[in-house]
């Protein structure tokens, strides 16, 4: 059967998997596996996804990730590519490193973000010669006990599903690792509705509307200056300019910003970096924010800013 189009969005939750061609090693040695963790990090501080777990094996990569704005397929078509022209040079061969297309799972994140982490970092102690994943150091375990590491991993939204403290969230995050570690290959995770989702009917059916909703022709807007959009997004919410750009987290300007962020990227043609740049916050941030908006829109804002913007 044929595989069907990937569905992408952004805020899409992926449980990704990349496997080396006819199940070739794509990691000899450390030094491979830090590259690939540094190309890593490069493309999530460039496209702003979030990174909420990884597990590098010999011959295959899990990824557990949200992204934001920029495309799942360009993100891993640039990661596989600039991996696989450092490995071919590094050990003279030529040709595909990675098996033709990768997978990704679009996911429920609510439902599936625990236990698919737990998955990633138990995936060590599951290979023929298992490995010990409490001291296995290319997975984002570590990442989970505080540990700095070469990817900077969100850790924050899982962590306090088990408690407010950071100490006694470890604790139980421990804890949770504990209990599944002799659950073995779990298949379910992998046996996914329309061979592209893993979630109940209910998240199938919201997938579907999106996807439809999308289609739909989008009105172009007016281009705008950042300075502009400042301006009348502020305005729009009776906040000042200042309060929309500054540090801050006032639960009243979540909303302004996250509509400032996704005009400035539609209409300005800001990046996220530039976003980030100007509002003094992560692309990480800039991507969520994005995606938050993105999901439940204003339109009659933003006929009010399409309005004054023509006039």
């Amino acid at each position: 059967m044929a595989r069907k189009p990937r569905v992408e969005y952004p805020g899409g939750f992926y449980h990704v998997i990349c496997r080396g061609n006819q199940r070739q090693t794509i990691f000899r040695g450390d030094p491979d596996r830090k590259y690939y963790l540094q190309r890593l990090e490069t493309y999530r501080q460039r496209y702003g996804f979030t990174l909420y777990a990884y597990v590098l094996m010999s011959n295959h990569v899990h990824l557990l990730m949200e992204t934001g704005e920029i495309p799942l397929s360009k993100i891993m078509q640039g990661l596989q590519f600039t991996y696989t022209r450092y490995f071919n040079r590094k050990y003279r061969k030529v040709g595909h490193l990675f098996q033709g297309r990768f997978k990704a799972i679009l996911c429920d994140r609510e439902a599936y973000l625990l236990e698919l982490v737990r998955y990633l970092h138990l995936n060590p102690g599951r290979i023929r010669s298992p490995a010990d994943p409490w001291r296995y150091r290319w997975s984002s375990h570590g990442a989970y006990l505080g540990k700095p590491g070469a990817v900077k991993v969100e850790t924050s939204a899982v962590l306090g599903e088990f408690a407010k403290s950071v100490g006694q969230a470890r604790r139980a995050y421990l804890g949770f690792m504990a209990d599944g570690r002799g659950s073995g290959h779990q298949p379910d995770y992998y046996d996914v509705h329309d061979q592209r989702f893993l979630g109940d009917q209910r998240f199938v059916e919201k997938i579907d509307e999106r996807i439809r909703t999308e289609r739909e022709i989008k009105v172009p807007h007016p281009r705008a200056s950042f300075s502009k959009l400042v301006h009348l997004t502020a305005e729009a919410y009776r906040v000042t300019e200042r309060e929309l750009v500054q540090i801050g987290r006032q639960r009243k300007l979540v909303k302004p910003r996250s509509m400032l962020v996704y005009v400035a990227r539609e209409w300005a043609k800001a990046s996220v970096k530039e976003i980030g740049r100007r509002l003094h916050r992560d692309p990480s941030v800039i991507s969520r924010l994005y995606a938050a908006y993105a999901s439940d829109r204003d339109h009659e804002k933003e006929a009010r800013l399409t309005q004054q913007l023509r006039q």
